[in-house]
């Protein structure tokens, strides 16, 4: 999963790095043919053994994953895998070595993503553009480990994550939870959560109200358990997750084309509470000439803890032709809080305003609410 609060600041950084190294090259049609996977091993190791056939099966379970949760929601991909395979089904692995040896401390922080990626490039000859790559580090086996793990991107420019390689034995099952069996022990829910920060990604916690267990952008299993969440061994793709995924060039295998920005308009915009039903109901209209096809609602809940984003229940709902939507939340927080609004577009991208695009700012909406005396009041 994410690092902990106290390695933000070092994490921002890392991805500001990261996107210089790595955007460089953006092409007129941005087309990540698939997603690119590396493993890196320092310079005084070797590659593992059996690597190629455990990355494979992790590929197959997020293939599995994403793909199964797509078409639950009605989001069905274009593409029938992620990744570069062999005629076997082996995924393509880009071997990167490193100059220094694992000890050096030169491979423990997520600021060494562009150097791994610029290496990949020059080692196996690959273009950097628009690629989302993801990246497994090899430091040793246990309890040596890459800790600081890292993921980020968009639509538009590709994105990375950076994750541990592990040599703990046993065998990923693609077919069983992402939190069941030695997949919880692999770390293999947190692995797939971090390449879908690659494709864009922000964190949005499970609902409870489903029964459906943890969401995949929601906290890491240990946390989900600490906090008595239902069917602590089931994971979920949300379906807001399902919809920003769905344009994504990755997901439907067609190029995309220039960004410009266009202008967004939020009208007709109201929220009501029906106490008998203990439901808030948002409506509202979207004004552009970009069409979407859905509308993404991320609700606080007042929730005001350094992890609060892990939490935040999300919400979709199809925009109709006239631009028009409706969402339903089930069991509302009875507290002061905020609705983040945004639109996904049929282009791919994902944005609230049509301008901003990033990982960290999409130019959300922001309505904010307030409970008092039993009774809701809405920003209009």
């Amino acid at each position: 999963m994410s690092p902990p609060a106290k390695m933000m600041l070092l994490i921002s950084v890392s991805i500001f790095y990261f996107a210089a190294q790595c955007f460089a090259e953006v092409p007129k049609e941005c087309l990540p043919r698939s997603v690119k996977i590396i493993l890196f091993v320092p310079a005084d190791l070797a590659v593992p053994e059996s690597a190629r056939h455990r990355i494979t099966q992790i590929a197959d379970a997020a293939d599995a994953f994403f793909f199964t949760g797509m078409n639950r929601h009605g989001y069905p991909p274009g593409v029938k895998t992620l990744f570069e395979r062999d005629g076997k089904g082996q995924v393509e692995l880009l071997e990167v070595r490193g100059k220094d040896s694992a000890a050096s401390g030169a491979y423990s922080q997520p600021s060494c993503i562009g150097n791994v990626i610029n290496k990949a490039g020059a080692q196996c000859n690959v273009s950097k553009a628009s690629h989302v790559w993801w990246v497994f580090m090899y430091l040793g086996d246990r309890p040596i480990r890459f800790e600081n793990w890292m993921g980020q991107g968009n639509p538009r420019d590709g994105g990375a994550a950076i994750i541990n390689y592990d040599t703990v034995p046993g065998e990923i099952r693609p077919d069983l939870q992402l939190t069941e069996g030695f997949n919880y022990e692999y770390k293999l829910k947190s692995t797939i959560h971090e390449l879908a920060h690659g494709f864009g990604l922000p964190h949005m916690g499970p609902d409870p109200t489903l029964n459906l267990g943890n969401s995949l952008m929601g906290p890491n299993p240990p946390g989900y358990a600490m906090r008595h969440g239902p069917k602590a061994d089931h994971v979920y793709l949300a379906a807001a997750e399902a919809a920003m995924l769905w344009r994504h060039p990755l997901f439907t295998g067609k190029a995309m084309k220039q960004f410009e920005a266009w202008e967004v308009k939020l009208t007709d915009y109201k929220a009501a509470f029906d106490p008998n039903a203990d439901t808030v109901t948002v409506t509202g209209r979207l004004v552009t000439q970009q069409p979407a096809h859905s509308v993404v609602l991320i609700d606080d809940r007042g929730d005001k803890n350094p992890d609060a984003e892990y939490w935040s229940r999300s919400y979709t709902a199809r925009i109709a032709p006239d631009g028009r939507f409706q969402i339903k939340i089930n069991d509302p927080a009875k507290l002061n809080g905020q609705y983040r609004i945004l639109f996904c577009f049929e282009n791919g991208i994902v944005s609230g305003d049509g301008k901003k695009i990033g990982f960290t700012d999409r130019g959300d909406i922001r309505k904010t609410y307030r409970f008092q005396d039993g009774h809701f009041q809405f920003e209009e």
